[in-house]
């Protein structure tokens, strides 16, 4: 298991130990929270990226050993964290959204599970991975498989079975319209889901009009924070 020194919000920096155990004095990594009656002209959309997979990494592999770890990134649970790094105050009617992926559900449900309904939707699941298939005799970092493999997804040489870099592109900005209609009804809405597509629906949200309050939907239990003015016209 490896694991990132890496910041969040001013000098927090979430490392083993605090995501196992929180910080010292249970200050919050990630801070979700409505505008409620402060400012019903606000809109607001939390974008939080799933906590880390229960999936040993290994920094040299072969490409069968990336496609490996690709296949089981999806289907392990992920390593148990201290929830108090989350902290929200929501409306009691808050509905929580998710990524239908096991990561995202487990994440959501451990956050959240206890106060507020969750949904879980596909259209909200990570862009698809498949490792480029060469010989055992290439052997190359993981990351570099992943690095090239998604290059060759997104100039279309590498879809097979999987689906295409444009079907994510379309998903994802049909994701960006729905969370900014849900936020016209609700006001406040919680995605947790992943990476990639947090980065791919905030770009869409900020092309819509949405300000970027904080940008950390790629860290795991980080969130990317977007405001936009409530439309009165809808």
């Amino acid at each position: 298991m490896s694991w990132l020194f890496i910041s969040c919000t001013g000098t927090k920096r979430l490392t083993k130990e605090a995501y196992l155990h929180g910080f010292k004095d249970k200050s919050a990594f990630t801070n979700i929270e409505s505008f409620g009656s402060q400012d019903s002209t606000k809109l607001r959309i939390y974008l939080i990226r799933h906590a880390k997979p229960d999936v040993k990494k290994k920094k040299i592999c072969t490409s069968a050993m990336a496609q490996a770890y690709v296949d089981a990134y999806s289907k392990v649970p992920i390593i148990p964290f201290d929830t108090s790094l989350v902290q929200f105050s929501l409306d009691d009617e808050q509905v929580i959204y998710c990524s239908n992926l096991r990561r995202a559900e487990e994440t959501a449900n451990a956050i959240f599970g206890k106060v507020y309904t969750i949904k879980s939707d596909a259209q909200f699941r990570e862009f698809e991975t498949r490792i480029i298939a060469l010989s055992n005799a290439y052997t190359l970092p993981l990351i570099v498989w992943q690095t090239l493999s998604r290059a060759a997804w997104v100039l279309g040489l590498n879809q097979k079975g999987i689906e295409s870099y444009k079907q994510a592109k379309i998903r994802s900005q049909q994701a960006a319209l729905r969370l900014a209609l849900l936020a016209q009804e609700e006001q406040t809405v919680v995605l947790v889901a992943h990476g990639m597509l947090n980065r791919s629906i905030a770009k869409k949200l900020k092309q819509q009009g949405w300000c970027i309050l904080q940008k950390q939907g790629h860290i795991n239990i980080g969130a990317t924070v977007l405001v936009k003015e409530k439309d009165e016209s809808l």
